[in-house]
């Protein structure tokens, strides 16, 4: 009896992997900036409150020499042209004595007899004047930025993947005849 024996070794594949490769380097944009500063400038005169009391101290008698002096010439001057007239009113009383009687003694009535008047007046009459000094001027100009920017571009570099496939056990197969009784015929 013949028996074929066979050997078989499974073959093996072998499988090596690149897994990719990204490398991203990324810089930074150029950044040029220029600020113009805002500029503020405040002129100002501290407010100042003046008070002219004069025409009040004036009326209340309280006189400058130069005012008594003109007051005292203007006063003098009235009473002085009030006199006159009065003597002119009696002399002519006193030429026309033919048509009054009694023209002496109207005058001597006159005479003795003083008209006086009463005047209630509060002082002062004006109100002092009074007046503001003062400013705030403000004048700004407005700051500015001047803002340059360069953008830079990425570098990349990419390495593909790789899958290297090779054998590393080839297969085999081994047939053996045992025993010597073969049939040749086909």
């Amino acid at each position: 009896m013949t028996n074929i024996i066979m050997h078989q070794t499974l073959g093996r594949i072998g499988i090596e992997t690149t897994p990719a490769k990204i490398n991203i380097k990324n810089k930074n944009a150029d950044l040029q900036i220029e600020q113009i500063q805002a500029k503020l400038e405040i002129d100002q005169k501290l407010p100042q409150v003046h008070i002219d009391q004069y025409q009040c101290f004036y009326e209340a008698g309280l006189k400058s020499i130069f005012d008594l002096i003109h007051d005292e010439a203007a006063k003098s001057r009235q009473l002085g042209l009030e006199a006159i007239g009065k003597k002119v009113e009696e002399g002519h009383l006193l030429t026309s004595i033919q048509n009054h009687e009694n023209a002496i003694a109207e005058l001597a009535k006159r005479a003795g007899i003083k008209q006086t008047s009463f005047n209630i007046n509060l002082i002062p009459k004006s109100r002092p004047q009074i007046w503001f000094e003062g400013y705030l001027n403000i004048n700004w100009q407005i700051g500015k930025a001047k803002i340059n920017i360069t953008p830079q571009k990425p570098e990349i570099s990419a390495t593909p993947a790789s899958i290297n496939i090779y054998m590393e056990k080839y297969p085999t197969l081994n047939i053996e005849i045992v025993g010597n009784k073969v049939d040749k015929k086909a």
